[in-house]
């Protein structure tokens, strides 16, 4: 579709010399084919999973470039679909959008709440990934990711993943998404005391975290903090034709 666009504003503009116009015409069609990828290019929600659920992933870009890329996010959603299917829990991109450059760095709490405050809605998760994310209870330190409530209205909340983020740390926000607190359980991926037994990639979550986020599900499906992607699909192929 997007190479489509690129090849029409090309020839448009009648093929190698491009005017003012189609240079501009051109670089946003670019800059959009770049943003696709973060679509595009992750894992779809695994087959086996009883439900799907959409990220709404925002990402800083500065001067143009993403802070970081389709390949880093995919390797995100990849695990937290490996670590939810458990309870039958798969998550796509649904959508990406830019953010200005001026949220690249979050330092403070107001920083993390104006971050999603405008962009947020229900029916699916906010992730938002930036170049810097601040510890805001130790000066000087920065973290890989938390699960923020906008302190104006704790109904809305949303994950900011910082561009320094393993592959490991979307799974660990959206189970406290999911309801979780941290955890002491040594095997469990909400545990993030300093310990390397067993090591991160054989970490899951425990039993009880997983009743706990079952629980969760099916309480945010029927409030409607999020929307069943599988389930809506199957509504609409039942609805009559015409």
């Amino acid at each position: 579709m997007l190479g489509a666009v690129l090849l029409g504003a090309s020839l448009w503009m009648g093929g190698p010399t491009l005017g003012a116009m189609g240079a501009v015409t051109l670089a946003r069609a670019h800059e959009q084919l770049g943003r696709e990828a973060f679509v595009t290019g992750s894992p779809p929600c695994p087959a086996a999973a009883r439900r799907c659920f959409e990220l709404a992933v925002h990402v800083v870009e500065v001067d143009e470039v993403p802070v970081q890329t389709p390949v880093w996010l995919a390797a995100q959603v990849r695990e937290a679909n490996r670590l939810f299917a458990p309870i039958g829990v798969g998550f796509r991109v649904g959508s990406v959008a830019p953010v200005d450059a001026e949220r690249a760095d979050v330092d403070t709490r107001l920083d993390r709440d104006l971050l999603g405050r405008d962009e947020h809605s229900l029916g699916v998760i906010h992730v938002f990934v930036v170049r810097r994310l601040a510890d805001v209870d130790v000066e000087g330190e920065v973290i890989r990711g938390v699960h923020w409530r906008d302190r104006a209205d704790t109904s809305r909340r949303w994950i900011i993943l910082s561009s320094i983020a393993s592959s490991m740390v979307l799974a660990h926000e959206t189970g406290h998404f999911f309801g979780l607190p941290h955890s002491s359980y040594r095997t469990s991926i909400m545990n993030k005391s300093p310990h390397m037994n067993p090591p991160w990639p054989m970490r899951t979550f425990v039993d009880e975290e997983l009743a706990i986020m079952g629980r969760r599900r099916d309480a945010m499906v029927a409030d409607g903090t999020l929307v069943d992607v599988k389930a809506r699909r199957r509504a609409r192929r039942a609805e009559p034709a015409g």
